[in-house]
């Protein structure tokens, strides 16, 4: 009987174990993770400086799951419509499932993610969910579609009123400091005429003025010495120049510029495509078909002295910067010289 009884007891115990450990099997099964499902508003914006300071657009996601408690770190991913996630903005938000963006931050996002200034582009957007290095999840992309706007900063000018446009300051194209350091430069279009101008201070007559005190020409460009009681200052020739004044050292020169032109892996950099300019709208335009995705530049009467490429990728042109971007196809190439300080491009 006692027998009996032991395997009985025996019996119970093991049919206790079984249960007991399948119920910790059940506690412990590890479901597949489900990634953040991600959503924009809205999902269309316009910028512009009057939004600069609102928060026009906000970013949120349903947390992932991974079937267990875990401290999940949330990175929004935002790249360039077509990239493919290729060295995107990375934004940490730590354990946060929300993101706002100001309408000055996301118009800098955009630009520096390529989109022109005064058209609609889009960017996709996905949240990158991770428990580890190798533990990592992704939710679907989602397209935000951007308007941005170029912002302009009106650096410290002089005017440049002369024959060419009629002697009015308030109409006339300006040089400007980039550095605030008294050092002025900015491109000019002098039509025939008496090829004689002044730089003001200010867009009027009331303030100082500097005139001529002293030129030397070479071929057609020049340079000199200026001061606030000389006469006019004057170019050579006709044509489109950089001009460039310096009120503490008092000099002044006028480079002719007979053509900008463009150059990159599309020619293997041997070779100019000339640019063509059209005063009315005071840009340059020219076109390329690259055969392959590469990169070109600006310069100045096919020689590297004067170039442009952009180091902040923000398009905002920069003497001697960066290569700029393109990729395979015909491509319409404007450059766009007219507001000194901020010279610009588009690649349509």
């Amino acid at each position: 009987m006692k027998q009996l009884f032991n395997k009985f007891l025996t019996a119970v115990i093991f049919s206790s174990l079984l249960i007991s450990c399948k119920k910790d099997l059940e506690k412990t099964t590890i479901q597949p993770p489900v990634a953040p499902i991600l959503s924009l508003s809205p999902v269309a914006v316009i910028l512009s400086a009057a939004n600069a300071a609102d928060t026009v657009e906000t970013i949120s996601f349903i947390a992932s799951k991974y079937g267990f408690s875990a401290a999940v770190n949330y990175t929004i991913q935002v790249a360039k419509a077509g990239t493919n996630f290729v060295s995107p903005k990375e934004i940490n938000l730590g354990s946060k499932t929300q993101l706002k963006f100001s309408g000055a931050d996301l118009n800098q996002l955009a630009l520096l993610r390529g989109l022109p200034p005064g058209s609609a582009g889009s960017l996709e957007i996905r949240v990158k969910s991770s428990l580890s290095d190798s533990l990592i999840i992704y939710s679907d992309k989602v397209t935000l579609t951007v308007t941005p706007y170029l912002v302009i900063i009106n650096y410290p000018s002089l005017w440049v009123p002369g024959d060419y446009q009629g002697w009015d300051p308030g109409k006339a194209p300006k040089i400007s400091s980039k550095s605030g350091n008294g050092v002025y430069e900015g491109y000019v279009n002098i039509t025939p005429g008496s090829l004689q101008f002044k730089y003001t201070s200010d867009a009027d007559w009331n303030h100082t003025t500097y005139g001529w005190a002293s030129s030397t020409t070479s071929g057609n460009n020049v340079s000199g010495t200026f001061n606030t009681s000389g006469g006019n200052l004057f170019v050579p020739v006709a044509g489109y120049y950089l001009l460039k004044g310096n009120t503490t050292a008092n000099t002044w020169s006028g480079t002719i510029i007979n053509t900008w032109s463009l150059i990159g892996d599309f020619n293997s950099y041997n070779g100019d495509v000339d640019m063509t300019y059209n005063a009315a709208t005071k840009l340059w335009t020219g076109t390329i078909s690259p055969a392959a995705n590469g990169a070109f530049k600006f310069r100045a009467n096919h020689d590297w002295a004067i170039n442009f490429g952009d180091d902040g990728g923000d398009l905002i042109l920069d003497y001697n910067g960066a290569n700029l971007p393109v990729t395979a196809g015909s491509h319409l190439i404007t450059l766009d010289l007219s507001a000194p300080g901020n010279y610009t491009y588009k690649v349509q």
